[in-house]
């Protein structure tokens, strides 16, 4: 019976060694595991993580899709030129708001005024020196002459588009009508578009609102302010509003069946560009560059980069581009 218990001891003790040995080898061989690298190709533009690999879990997707943005843009205004009739005639008289304004818009009209007289005594000459009755070199003076009156309207055309004035558009604008001057940040340029309507406040007139619309938007920005002027015509019964009159614009519009994407989803990358990330898979993850139009507080509509049905990273897309800092390597 002793040898018996003996024996069963015995077994007892090796089979608990046989066991820890074995914890041991696999406890130990844990360490020693590589889990699959992360694979970051195409200088940056493709990343790939394992399929099973616990980061994937920092990514949200969302589908690209059509939504509906209505956006809102406020800016300071002030009225450039009222339109009135002549009490002597039906002409229609312009008042601008300032002298140097008044006097840009004269020289205008001087400078058509020349052009005008410059083409008549150009077409003569041609005629008489097609009869050899003028001199090449009078044919030549008139050509010059022609050359810089153009010069001259074309100088002042610019310097008026400058000032916020289109003198094309104002020649058509009827009386009793106020044309307004919206200083708009370059940034919120996308926001509006020509046509839009426009609600108006004046200092002038508090808690009283009027209704404009965008005619124009300037092609030059102010290279110390970084703003654009935006043109808005209104009527203006009784004549209550005056050149020089302060306020301010509230833009608003809709825009419908706009492809967008939640700003999150858009990374600023280090050149200025901005970037969205798309995955067809889950773990391959490929970078492309896009082209914003308007923007609203939560989402950027998409003209360029991406289409609709895109599966699109919107959360942790900034760590895929920091993925640029790793060292690239390939399967």
């Amino acid at each position: 019976m002793k040898n018996r218990n003996f024996f069963i001891g015995l077994a007892s003790v090796c089979a608990v060694l046989i066991l820890a040995q074995g914890c041991s080898k696999e406890s130990s061989s844990e360490p020693n595991a590589k889990a699959p690298a992360v694979t970051v190709a195409n200088n940056g533009n493709d990343v790939t993580f394992p399929p099973n690999s616990p980061q994937l879990g920092q990514f949200k997707l969302d589908t690209v899709r059509m939504s509906s943005i209505r956006v809102e843009l406020t800016a300071p205004i002030h009225n450039l030129v009222s339109v009135i009739k002549s009490d002597l005639s039906n002409k229609k008289l312009y008042l601008f708001e300032t002298q140097d304004i008044t006097d840009l818009y004269t020289g205008y009209l001087t400078a058509l005024a020349n052009l005008q007289h410059s083409s008549l005594a150009l077409a003569r000459v041609k005629d008489l020196y097609s009869h050899d009755i003028s001199a090449a070199k009078d044919l030549q003076d008139a050509e010059q002459d022609y050359a810089s009156q153009q010069s001259a309207v074309a100088d002042n055309v610019a310097r008026l588009h400058a000032a916020g004035i289109d003198p094309k558009s104002l020649g058509q604008t009827s009386a009793g009508t106020i044309i307004a001057i919206a200083d708009v940040p370059e940034s919120e340029v996308g926001k509006i578009k020509p046509g839009m309507n426009v609600e108006l406040e004046y200092e002038t007139y508090p808690g009283q609102k009027f209704t404009g619309q965008l005619t124009s938007i300037g092609q030059a920005i102010d290279p110390n302010t970084r703003k654009v002027k935006v043109s808005i015509t209104l009527s203006n019964p009784g004549e209550k509003l005056h050149p020089a009159m302060f306020g301010t614009a509230h833009f608003t519009g809709s825009y419908r069946s706009a492809m967008t994407v939640p700003k999150a989803a858009i990374v600023r990358e280090g050149d200025g560009t901005m970037s969205a990330w798309i995955t067809h898979d889950g773990h391959h993850f490929e970078r492309y560059t896009v082209t914003i139009g308007v923007e609203t507080d939560s989402a950027y509509q998409i003209i360029g980069g991406l289409k609709l049905g895109d599966n699109l990273v919107v959360t942790g897309g900034i760590f895929l581009s920091n993925m640029l800092q790793a060292t690239e390597t390939t399967e």
